[in-house]
């Protein structure tokens, strides 16, 4: 999230809020499909390249986060906790957790970003 551009944004056009909203969404369900369709939705809804949708370099935020949440540390993390191979439920209920708690840090740096730009 360094990289992706925030301090420049008002804190209106993209703050801890949206962030709390995600983990809000990442609570109320066990698929890690609905939290990533809620990314594409919040960017769908912006017609500016703001918040969601911020660019930096190659990728936008909504979709930098996405990919991380689909094929990055989670992922990794996945594979290092015992009894969920070939298990599917047992899969991804362990992704669930671990999104949540990576959305729990996205929302503590979010909250300190918010503190250097008003």
């Amino acid at each position: 999230m360094d990289d992706a551009n925030f301090v420049q944004m008002s804190t209106r056009e993209f703050g801890h809020s949206q962030i709390r909203n995600l983990i809000a969404v990442a609570l109320e369900t066990e698929s890690p499909s609905v939290v990533t369709n809620f990314i594409r939705y919040q960017m769908g809804r912006e017609k500016h390249p703001k918040g969601w949708r911020n660019r930096s370099g190659d990728l936008e935020f909504g979709k930098r986060l996405i990919d991380e949440l689909d094929n990055g540390v989670i992922t990794e993390e996945l594979a290092d906790i015992p009894g969920t191979k070939g298990d599917e439920t047992s899969t991804q209920l362990a992704r669930m957790e671990l999104l949540r708690h990576f959305l729990g840090f996205v929302s503590r740096y979010m909250k300190y970003l918010d503190l250097q730009r008003q």
